[in-house]
């Protein structure tokens, strides 16, 4: 069988061990090929938006073996169950395990104490307590990613962004643009700080090189070399 095929419709498939793998084709106002594998395991293949089909078949193909690489990794990763925004379901900050607990009598929307984690909401009101607790990650995520950013500017000396702007991102715990905004996912604020850090890193380093060719791997091994390690315990 051939590795790629291609069909009429915007999609191509590609061939491994599995079976056959449908990658989208995804046309958008960009400048350059990418691909982007989801957490749903939807492939894509996002392209400018006058594009050829044709190069955007011919740069599926020269990164097959990354994609089937990547969808293999997603599968065997066991990752964190959906969070629940009921008393005493699981939810992390910067790491650490945190049971919910709802209090109606808080001054703040949400608050740590011990190993719990209090949210302003009825114990009845899923909608309402999930709605204080990102209000309250958001808060927290926007206070401490700018911590992180300024720290590592200032340690590494390095060039830093023109902003930093905290969204819900459902594929990439980061991502940089050409004008130099770095956006973070609003959940990495559940993850370990040195998680935290590589991330950050990360979408730095990209000011300096656009793209992850060994030139970047190398610039960021220079200020973090043990960022495999780090980039490991993003769950």
């Amino acid at each position: 069988m051939s590795p790629l095929v291609a069909t009429t419709n915007p999609s191509v498939w590609i061939s491994g061990n599995a079976g056959l793998v449908e990658v989208v084709v995804v046309r958008r106002k960009r400048k350059r090929l990418a691909l982007v594998v989801e957490t749903d395991g939807e492939v894509q293949c996002r392209i400018p938006a006058r594009c050829a089909q044709r190069t955007a078949e011919a740069f599926i193909l020269a990164h097959q073996d990354w994609i089937l690489r990547t969808i293999a990794r997603m599968k065997d990763r066991v990752g964190r169950p959906r969070p629940q925004y009921a008393e005493g379901a699981a939810h992390y900050f910067l790491g650490q395990l945190y049971q919910l607990e709802t209090c109606q009598d808080l001054q703040s929307k949400a608050q740590l104490r011990n190993s719990a984690l209090l949210v302003r909401a009825a114990p009845d009101d899923p909608t309402q307590i999930q709605k204080r607790l990102e209000d309250w990650y958001r808060t927290q995520a926007e206070l401490i990613f700018n911590q992180r950013l300024s720290a590592l500017v200032d340690c590494f000396g390095l060039q830093t962004a023109s902003s930093l702007k905290v969204r819900k991102m459902k594929a990439k715990w980061g991502s940089c643009s050409q004008s130099g905004v770095i956006t973070l996912n609003l959940w990495l604020i559940t993850q370990d700080i040195k998680a935290i850090d590589y991330v950050i890193l990360h979408e730095l380093c990209h000011l300096k090189h656009f793209d992850h060719t060994p030139a970047f791997y190398a610039y960021l091994a220079e200020f973090m070399p043990d960022w495999r390690a780090r980039k490991a315990l993003l769950v």
